[in-house]
């Protein structure tokens, strides 16, 4: 069965959207791309896509303490609309509206939120509504989530800050996020990402899918919750996505 994968670039308050499209089947063996902060596959019939994720960021080792901070927190939300189908021309809609956020259309026609406001008011346990001003093909429609967001996704404590590619790596998390239909688990080099999809509290990268990841400071783990739904509007099928994704910064050598 084909998917189409589209992955979210937003980590510490940088947001950008890149798209490729892959072959996929329902197996769990891991999808190995060179972007970061994936999130879940979606059916290849989708004409839209539209992502609401909020994050959770452990600060960089070394990094000074501050009373109250542990980590970062932030939303982002990103849509895409297809001129043709998946992986065709991304088109212009109009405003795109998230909890009463508008989203910025960027480059190539991906809309993305301004990476400057954190909160798009994506709320653990509440549904989230996006508002379509309608352009190029696509009617305009608002959509209230008829799933809500999954509870926020813990890393177990025993996830460390430094790992080694020369064996097998296990992340854990505390326990199975309410209103998740799955967890997808993710690690990287900044460069080549590994994932796979397990609605387990841990998983465990094998010793050769470590080894094709290369030693760096800047190394990546995380994991997401995540529910999928669709809707059509004007004959277009729109998937909508909620995600909660707990994300840490590793030293891979």
């Amino acid at each position: 069965m084909k998917f189409f994968k589209p992955y979210l670039w937003a980590l510490f308050l940088i947001g950008a959207c890149v798209i490729s499209s892959c072959d996929s089947d329902d197996d769990p063996q891991p999808d190995q791309q060179v972007q970061s902060n994936p999130t879940p596959d979606v059916p290849s019939d989708a004409d839209a896509v539209l992502a609401a994720i909020e994050i959770i960021a452990a600060l960089p080792a070394g990094t000074p303490q501050v009373p109250g901070l542990s980590g970062l927190s932030f939303d982002v939300a990103s849509a895409n609309f297809f001129s043709s189908g998946i992986g065709s021309n991304m088109v212009n809609v109009g405003i795109v509206g998230l909890n009463g956020n508008d989203l910025q259309n960027i480059s190539g026609n991906s809309y993305i939120s301004n990476p400057q406001t954190v909160d798009q008011g994506i709320n653990v346990g509440q549904a989230n509504t996006w508002e379509i001003a309608g352009n190029n093909g696509f009617d305009a429609f608002t959509h209230t989530t008829g799933k809500v967001m999954p509870q926020q996704i813990r890393f177990a404590g025993s996830v460390g800050d430094t790992f080694s590619t020369g064996g097998e790596i296990t992340i854990s998390i505390q326990s199975i996020p309410n209103n998740a239909d799955n967890i997808l688990w993710v690690l990287s080099d900044g460069s080549r990402v590994i994932t796979k999809e397990s609605k387990t509290n841990s998983v465990t990268f094998s010793a050769s899918e470590v080894g094709t990841l290369s030693a760096t400071a800047n190394g990546l783990v995380q994991a997401a919750a995540f529910n999928i739904e669709s809707q059509s509007y004007g004959g277009k099928k729109i998937y909508f996505i909620n995600e909660t994704v707990d994300s840490k910064l590793v030293t891979l050598n």
